[in-house]
């Protein structure tokens, strides 16, 4: 990111209030952790219910405005950081840290039993009538594919591709608020608003990655537990794990992204690709081919009318906790994920930041549900429906070790995956520390190892809540929860670009 500073001002010590904020959350959350995951769950429920309508089509409308930036003759050549700017990393490991700093461990802890939720508690599933076996199949992987695809990585894309933009070609801040207050300026509402925002995407980071670090501790506890028989399900257990973890991640916070976000993230990606093509080749492989085959065909026809189903008179429940969580939990993410995104991508064009950053990890997204959950619903449909019935009795972190364990060289596979759920969690936090590390620096655009390293810690210990509790409802509202905000934001942002965008082609034109 360019060094030029920005103009000397006063501005606000985000670091100080939002530590004190997300530090009383963190004393919560070890002095009584139900009180606090019950509580969020409570108003999380009420926040989807009301505003289901203005959530649901919010990633297709964030997939338009990018394709419409990217293949615009206008915008689609404007390159981060001006016409001269070169790009800092290749592009295999520019897609492996925006890929594994956006999806984290998720599609680990997900991967066998996406599919599953969707095929025995969505309305389309086994519940609906006049539907066959197959359609119910095919409409189970439909929706997995439309939660964790396109749709999801078009909210990332959109907001790296603002902060991108306005910190590289005008040198504002690297945070959530500056797009605005930039391309507002003349509005007397703008920086009150921004100073708001960006206070409250702090908060938002800090809650939302603490539920990934919850999922990946009781993850690794279950693998350790399969491999060597050491039960890690006590608190105590879980908290060493979480005390490993944190030591991991906090000193990939540390190292420069050139040497700690980019090794991890391009290893990490290596032994996914690994276990993917291991599973792949000793599996069902045609199954796996027409299960992909069959969801692209989807992606294409559904994912309109998925963005605007609400399933009215339906159990409202499924919306609550599936999709409705999920868009709100990828909005959360979706600040530190574009702070980071912008920070790695100075050099590239707007057409190559919009195409690759949705298309390449979407692919990789349809690839991996296709041969896990796709493995897990053909067990439950024709094969021995053990997997479904370990994910229905809540052990869903111990879901995938079991799957590996109906298939050749389970001794090697288990051990790897442990190894992929460590690599995932610490690119996450990692990225995320950093880029609240550059959030609450004095000048909003400058990395600041030290606050990183706190912004680390105070996640760890609201993760203890979410791990001490348990509940799969938690997890999602702990997840979500301090996003809602940011469903109203990202329509501002959309404004900001798109305004600011028609001011500057004169300029860019006239450059290029």
């Amino acid at each position: 990111m360019s060094t030029q500073e920005t103009p000397p001002a006063k501005r606000p010590n985000y670091f100080l209030w939002t530590f004190i904020l997300v530090g009383l959350m963190a004393a919560t959350a070890v002095a009584d952790p139900t009180l606090l995951t019950n509580t969020i769950a409570t108003i999380s429920q009420f926040f989807y219910l009301k505003f289901d309508w203005l959530i649901m089509w919010l990633p297709l409308l964030a997939f338009g405005v990018g394709l419409s930036v990217a293949l615009s003759p206008r915008f689609g050549n404007i390159r981060l950081g001006g016409k001269d700017a070169v790009p800092e990393f290749s592009f295999l490991s520019w897609m492996n840290m925006l890929f594994t700093a956006g999806i984290g461990v998720g599609i680990v802890f997900f991967g066998p039993i996406e599919a599953l939720w969707h095929y025995f508690q969505s309305p389309i599933g086994i519940k609906a009538e006049g539907l066959t076996e197959y359609e119910k199949v095919e409409n189970a992987m439909s929706l997995a594919l439309h939660v964790w695809g396109i749709p999801a990585w078009s909210l990332y894309m959109i907001a790296g591709l603002v902060m991108a933009y306005f910190a590289y070609q005008h040198q504002t801040e690297c945070t959530p608020a500056a797009p605005l207050q930039y391309s507002f300026r003349n509005k007397k509402w703008a920086k009150p608003l921004g100073i708001i925002v960006t206070g409250m995407a702090i908060l938002s980071i800090a809650m939302s990655v603490s539920s990934s670090i919850a999922m990946a501790s009781v993850q690794i506890a279950s693998g350790l537990k399969i491999i060597t028989g050491i039960t890690f399900d006590s608190i105590t257990g879980k908290a060493l794990i979480l005390a490993a973890l944190a030591a991991l991640y906090t000193l990939g916070a540390i190292l420069p992204i050139n040497k700690g976000m980019k090794f991890l993230g391009d290893w990490t990606v290596y032994f996914s690709i690994v276990l993917l093509l291991f599973v792949f080749s000793v599996g069902p492989t045609h199954y796996f081919l027409s299960t992909m085959a069959v969801s692209v065909g989807n992606i294409f026809t559904k994912t309109i009318h998925h963005s605007f189903e609400l399933y009215m008179f339906h159990n409202r429940d499924w919306v609550v906790w599936y999709p409705m969580a999920y868009w709100v939990w990828w909005v959360t993410w979706a600040p530190f994920v574009g702070v980071f995104l912008a920070k790695i991508s100075r050099g590239r064009t707007l057409r190559q930041f919009v195409l690759a950053s949705v298309m390449v990890p979407a692919g990789f997204i349809v690839i991996w549900f296709s041969v896990f959950s796709g493995f897990s619903l053909l067990d439950t449909v024709e094969g021995s429906g053990r997997l479904a019935e370990i994910a229905n009795k809540g052990d869903y972190e111990g879901t995938f070790y079991y799957l590996l364990n109906m298939l050749p060289l389970s001794g090697l596979t288990k051990p790897l995956t442990v190894m992929l759920f460590l690599g995932f969690i610490v690119t996450t936090v990692t990225s995320a520390a950093i880029s609240l590390g550059i959030m609450t620096s004095n000048n909003g655009r400058s990395e600041n190892k030290f606050r990183a390293v706190v912004w680390s810690i105070l996640m760890t210990l609201i993760s203890y809540a979410v791990i001490f509790t348990g509940k799969m409802e938690g997890i999602k509202a702990v997840g979500s929860f301090s996003g809602f905000p940011f469903v109203f934001v990202m329509y501002l942002w959309f404004a900001a670009l798109w305004r600011q965008l028609n001011r500057d082609v004169p300029r860019v034109k006239k450059e290029q």
